[in-house]
C-alpha cells in the first residue's frame, strides 16, 4: 500500500470543507503583510503551519492530504510549509 493511501486513511483530505466548498482560495495572498499566519486543518481540527524551506510528509502535496492557507484572506499558500511543531495530534481521542 501506498504512503498516499495509508495517510489517506488516517486523515480526512483537507482541500474541501465539510459541505464541499475549497478549505483554501485559489489567489494571491491579500493581506497586508503578505502571509500574516498560515494554518491547515485536519479531521475537523485546525492546526497552526508555518512557511518552510521543505515539505514534511504530510504536507508534501505529492504524498500528503493537507493544504495550507492564509489565517486572513484564506488564500492557499503556494510555497513548503510544514505543521507548527508542538501542534496537537489531530484526533478527538487527543483533545
Amino acid at each position: 500500500m501506498s504512503i498516499r493511501a495509508n495517510f489517506a486513511k488516517l486523515f480526512k483530505r483537507t482541500a474541501e470543507t465539510p459541505d464541499g466548498d475549497p478549505f483554501a482560495l485559489e489567489h494571491p495572498c491579500q493581506c497586508s503583510p503578505e502571509w500574516p499566519g498560515l494554518e491547515t486543518t485536519a479531521n475537523g481540527h485546525m492546526l497552526p503551519a508555518q512557511p518552510s524551506s521543505h515539505y514534511s510528509v504530510l504536507t508534501n502535496p505529492e504524498v500528503g492530504p493537507f493544504v495550507a492557507r492564509c489565517i486572513g484572506c484564506q488564500a492557499r499558500y503556494p510555497h513548503p510549509w510544514v505543521i507548527q511543531q508542538g501542534a496537537p495530534m489531530p484526533f478527538d481521542w487527543d483533545r
